[in-house]
């Protein structure tokens, strides 16, 4: 069984993750930048899901801003071969080597719901755990119950602020990331 990734964000714009057509992406946020401790995109496996909670700075904090259920973990090099147009926005970053591909998943952005009686998936820090399959399952059934439909774009970004091209904010704080769990 693959292990599953619930993180805190530190921000919502659009770019990671990246919802291009069919496909859900995650690449250039959730990398270790020292390559010394493996992160969520170098250890999620295909059948993982990748659970986005919002962070104070993404103005929607503790509400569930996306999931996404990989289908493929492939290099950064491979995913531009296989998909030249949906790779056009990424930036080859000396440590970031790998994208999260995925054709189910939610994305609620500004429209971040909340996660009522689902606490446990809840990250109140910058980092990631890992939550169990039944957690995944609860709050799979809940978006179920909910209406929600998998390939559903329910928002836009929270702030779609180009942060990432701006070299004067900090990044994603992914090294707290403890994917050895």
């Amino acid at each position: 069984m693959p292990k599953h990734y619930v993180y805190r964000m530190n921000h919502d714009t659009g770019y990671a993750p990246k919802i291009q057509g069919k496909l859900c992406t995650l690449a250039g946020c959730k990398y270790s930048k020292t390559g010394k401790k493996r992160n969520i995109e170098e250890s999620a496996e295909k059948g993982s899901w990748v659970i986005g909670i919002g962070g104070n700075r993404t103005t929607k904090p503790d509400k569930l801003i996306y999931m996404l259920k990989v289908k493929e973990n492939i290099s950064i090099r491979e995913f531009m071969r296989i998909y030249p147009n949906e790779s056009k926005y990424l930036v080859i970053e000396t440590n970031m080597t790998r994208v999260l591909v995925s054709r189910e998943y939610y994305y609620f952005g500004k429209n971040a719901i909340t996660l009522n009686g689902l606490d446990g998936l809840i990250v109140k820090t910058q980092g990631c755990k890992c939550p169990s399959d039944k957690d995944v399952e609860k709050l799979l059934s809940f978006l179920e119950k909910e209406g929600h439909t998998k390939k559903q774009i329910n928002g836009k970004p929270n702030n779609p602020d180009n942060y990432h091209s701006n070299k004067n904010k900090s990044s994603c704080g992914d090294s707290k990331c403890k994917a050895k769990c």
